[in-house]
């Protein structure tokens, strides 16, 4: 799908990964909406108030858009938080109330970004050589394939979302609408950008090449990529230079 001409929905559009998409569509031609539960959207890039988590939130959103732009051509199913803590230690259970909270985000919430966002795509025209309606395009991890120490609860909903990217790619598929995902590595984004720099070096020992952080102008390449290639669906996307990430960090171990 060509983005020019099109409207884009960027969920976490504000900042980070998100940003750098929502500024990568603008520039392609598209009308884009960002939805974010805080912060300012990028030059040229609407904002709407909505948390991911809420899905009348998600639904009121959605909603609006279409009574401002008639329809919703991509997605860019990015919103989502960061959260580490072990399941248990010798000084009790792990913290479930945040377990639940991540889950909550970055699982449920793009469970109800794509259902409210897939609706509303079913109804639009069909458009170029395919007749595609709509693409929606998730954000992954490299945890979806490889969770490290005390990732559990980012893990479980980058993993689930990683293989709910093929199920809503064959959910969608009757009605000309593609899904793909994009599993970024390590990015040098606002989540990350407290972590202490020698944490940050030993994440970086395991990229092959280019061995560096990510930009948002990487993903947004990548997100591009994905809405243009017709022929990719249902697939995920590594976007992390070859990184094979270790069970635990040396830094998170104390050693």
């Amino acid at each position: 799908m060509d983005p020019a001409g099109k409207v884009a929905l960027v969920t976490g559009g504000n900042s980070g990964l998100g940003a750098g998409a929502a500024e990568r569509l603008v520039a392609l031609g598209a009308t884009v909406v960002s939805c974010d539960v805080a912060g300012q959207a990028p030059e040229g890039v609407e904002f709407l108030s909505c948390d991911v988590s809420d899905e009348a939130s998600v639904k009121a959103a959605v909603a609006a858009v279409m009574a401002r732009h008639g329809r919703i051509d991509i997605c860019c199913n990015n919103a989502g938080v960061g959260g580490l803590g072990p399941i248990a230690t010798p000084e009790g259970p792990g913290n479930m109330a945040d377990f639940a909270r991540v889950i909550g985000i970055n699982l449920m919430g793009a469970a109800h970004v794509a259902a409210h966002v897939g609706h509303a795509m079913i109804a639009n025209q069909p458009s170029g050589p395919d007749g595609e309606r709509g693409v929606i395009v998730n954000t992954c991890s490299i945890a979806s394939f490889e969770g490290q120490e005390g990732m559990g609860a980012y893990t479980a909903a980058k993993a689930a979302l990683k293989e709910l990217t093929l199920v809503w790619a064959r959910d969608l598929a009757r009605h000309a609408i593609r899904v793909n995902a994009v599993a970024p590595g390590f990015m040098a984004t606002p989540l990350v950008a407290m972590l202490p720099p020698e944490l940050v070096d030993e994440l970086l020992r395991d990229v092959e090449f280019p061995k560096r952080a990510g930009t948002g102008e990487d993903f947004a390449a990548a997100v591009e990529f994905l809405i243009r290639t017709p022929l990719v669906n249902g697939e995920v996307l590594r976007l992390d230079g070859g990184a094979r990430p270790p069970a635990r960090t040396q830094w998170a171990s104390g050693q």
